[in-house]
């Protein structure tokens, strides 16, 4: 059966979201978290890809990026899973497939759900119950935003400006906008859970 294109954003910016298959866990510790950080950060600069938030959960993955074509997500997929099997089979011993072949690329065409989506990507870790303080949790760009630490693969999201007019004012009208429920979160759980991906990543 034939598969359906990957729908393009005109923005180029996507949410993309991988798991791992029948949602195996794909970190064990530290360095394995690192070692995904560090092949992301290889292959955004080798695909002219940029990252804006990004939370790893112990078994998926949840990316804003931005890339001048939708073929690129597959290329970075490819290469990025394929080299971080290669870490995990040698550290654990694994020799069956690690991800899912089939990955979600959601496409974010407005300014206002790219912060929902950062906003979304970065609430992960308290909405699973892993921590009771979001920034506690160090696998993801909420340190990068909130504690203004550095990063050799975030690109700042353009809309993070409007936050206010000084850093720390920023840093902290961004903090309380992450950290304030919304009512309209599970909307936005449903629209993520029942998005079908459509593409198999080679």
């Amino acid at each position: 059966m034939p598969r359906k294109p990957r729908i393009s954003s005109a923005s180029g910016l996507y949410h993309f979201i991988a798991r791992g298959m029948n949602k195996k866990t794909l970190f064990h510790k530290h360095s394995d978290y690192k070692a995904f950080e560090d092949l992301m950060a290889e292959y955004l600069t080798k695909l002219d890809m940029r990252l804006y938030h990004y939370c790893l959960m112990p078994n998926h993955t949840h990316l804003l990026v931005s890339a001048v074509d939708v073929g690129l997500l597959s290329r970075f997929a490819h290469f990025v899973h394929r080299r971080y099997t290669y870490h995990y089979c040698r550290a654990y011993g694994w020799s069956e497939q690690l991800f899912n072949r089939r990955f979600r690329s959601i496409p974010i065409e407005s300014d206002g759900y790219l912060l929902e989506c950062g906003r979304y990507i970065e609430r992960n870790p308290l909405k699973s119950n892993r921590v009771q303080d979001v920034g506690d949790y160090p696998y993801s760009s909420y340190g990068f935003y909130v504690v203004g630490a550095a990063s050799a693969f975030i690109t700042r999201n353009p809309m993070y400006d409007t936050f206010g007019r000084t850093e720390e004012e920023r840093r902290q009208a961004y903090k309380a906008y992450l950290l304030t429920p919304r009512p309209y979160e599970s909307l936005l759980d449903e629209t993520i859970s029942n998005y079908v991906p459509v593409d198999l990543v080679r």
